[in-house]
């Protein structure tokens, strides 16, 4: 697996993503998901959310379906064919050609040709409808379950037919509400095996290299259908899923089973980074909190930093500098592998979304006001 870019928010974005609680977001036309991205002529400016540095290629994916590449370390971009133009939110390669983007309308798109041209592989109509037959199988194997139960086991099998027909009571009003949950992160294992998570726990997941694809959702114990914002995979194999209200979950066997993580904080998290040693990485998100684990997230330790405004993206260089970016124009890098940071003075104001290093001393951004790169000291 690649490290990659998490996606992150910027105060713009973030207005946008509050109005899914009131299933107010993305409300598409529905010629978005058949229409493809147009290109512009100053497409730098555009607002992008995501970055990943592979194979000396930056790509940026953002708003419109507008994705972006350089092979000259940001200097010059070209844009690349895309077959939607829904915001697209996250992008990770699965290896130094194939790529994987996510984003807005339930969109999940690929690249065999290094990001160059895309392909779209589900999209939120599609997802619906696997979601809502996944909901109809499972209530009815839950009834068939009590139907069949010992007196004893009826009372707890009660309440999952309880779950169930919540969920599909869910699903069915997803399903009439249209293709209007974002896909928020993606993270592949290898060229077969995959994930994308978004919105109210969507959660998805392929062994086919997306070919197919299947709800995962009801692997996690999120029964309030939090937000889920952020997964990577840490060297050792421990995947971490992060979300709103402190959510965190793990998995320890490349996905197929789920621990729910006791939470450092109960806020919001944006992005985890791992620092490339077996069992660590760094969490962060709102106001300033960032937290490290040394054990695959079973325990972590705050790593104070001299910021209070959110922390919405990281990278980390191959020499394993940490950068963590966030809104008020906020770039924080690290030298010891997440244990302190030092503060870097930014000209703007602006909300990074997303950061990547071009070298040890260089580094591109995407905000809500497009590209720019920023040299360290």
């Amino acid at each position: 697996m690649l490290i990659k870019t998490s996606f992150k928010l910027s105060f713009s974005f973030l207005l946008l993503f509050l109005a899914v609680s009131s299933h107010a977001l993305d409300l598409q036309l529905p010629d978005r998901l058949n229409t493809p991205s147009k290109h512009f002529p100053y497409f730098e400016k555009t607002a992008f959310l995501a970055l990943a540095n592979v194979g000396g290629r930056i790509v940026t994916v953002g708003q419109r379906g507008v994705i972006g590449f350089s092979d000259d370390g940001g200097k010059t971009w070209n844009q690349s064919e895309v077959p939607v133009s829904t915001l697209m939110t996250a992008i990770d390669f699965s290896n130094n050609n194939e790529a994987w983007a996510v984003g807005h309308s339930g969109v999940i798109l690929y690249s065999n040709d290094h990001a160059k041209t895309w392909q779209l592989k589900l999209d939120g109509n599609q997802a619906n409808e696997l979601l809502l037959a996944k909901a109809k199988s499972t209530l009815t194997d839950l009834r068939v379950d009590f139907e069949q139960a010992e007196e004893y086991e009826k009372e707890d099998l009660e309440y999952a037919v309880e779950d169930a027909e919540f969920a599909l009571s869910n699903a069915k009003f997803d399903m009439d509400l249209g293709p209007s949950n974002p896909f928020l992160d993606v993270l592949f294992l290898d060229e077969l095996r995959g994930f994308a998570i978004g919105a109210y726990g969507l959660f998805m997941s392929t062994k086919d290299g997306g070919a197919s694809w299947q709800s995962a959702a009801e692997r996690l114990e999120n029964f309030d259908r939090y937000h889920l914002n952020a997964l990577a995979q840490l060297s050792g194999g421990a995947i971490i899923i992060a979300g709103e209200a402190g959510t965190l979950f793990v998995s320890y066997d490349d996905g197929e089973q789920w621990e729910t993580l006791y939470g450092p904080y109960q806020g919001s998290f944006f992005g985890i980074q791992p620092t490339g040693i077996n069992d660590e990485a760094l969490l962060f998100g709102l106001k300033g909190h960032i937290f490290k684990t040394k054990n695959g997230g079973q325990s972590w330790q705050r790593i104070l930093v001299d910021v209070e405004t959110s922390l919405t993206a990281s990278a980390i260089s191959s020499q394993s500098k940490i950068a963590i970016a966030g809104l008020s124009g906020v770039v924080l890098v690290s030298d010891d592998l997440g244990e302190s940071f030092d503060l870097i003075k930014t000209s703007g104001f602006e909300g990074f979304n997303a950061v990547e290093f071009i070298d040890e001393q260089n580094l591109v951004l995407v905000s809500d006001e497009g590209i720019s790169d920023l040299k360290l000291k």
